[in-house]
């Protein structure tokens, strides 16, 4: 995991409350169409982890960290607000929230299916990564159709 300027970010690096916009390595280094580097955005957080509600959301954490998909469910615009107050991600276009602490299930708004979340884990260096793509389509339930 990377941040836009491609800085590698480690466990350590990653505070409660945190946020990182985060991309795979070597995105930005290839001929990706746009629509994969769109759908490979990330927004990594750290929570309590002791307020974390869904065992599938520890499990694909690393410490409390988790990492979303930054793609909106609704119409596919980036989710790129955290509220760490009220341990919300918030969609600027039309107002959607995903609950963080409970598998980013949207808790307001349109958007209707929860954010995607990608499985991390640290290397023996310290430093986080994909253990796997996301497991959910990303976004917009349209994108993924055929027709």
């Amino acid at each position: 995991m990377r941040d836009p300027d491609g800085t590698a970010i480690r466990l350590s690096d990653v505070t409660l409350g945190s946020v990182f916009h985060v991309l795979p390595e070597g995105i930005n280094d290839t001929e990706h169409p746009l629509n994969e580097k769109t759908k490979a955005s990330v927004l990594l957080v750290r929570l309590d982890e002791e307020k974390i509600k869904s065992e599938r959301q520890r499990k694909w954490g690393v410490d409390g960290i988790v990492a979303y998909s930054k793609i909106c469910t609704h119409i596919g615009c980036p989710t790129s607000l955290y509220e760490q107050r009220t341990n919300r991600i918030l969609c600027p276009c039309h107002q959607s929230q995903f609950d963080a602490l409970e598998y980013a299930k949207p808790v307001f708004g349109p958007a209707t299916r929860p954010l995607a979340q990608l499985p991390i884990a640290v290397d023996d260096q310290g430093y986080l990564y994909a253990r796997s793509d996301f497991i959910e389509p990303v976004g917009p339930a349209f994108w993924e159709r055929n027709s």
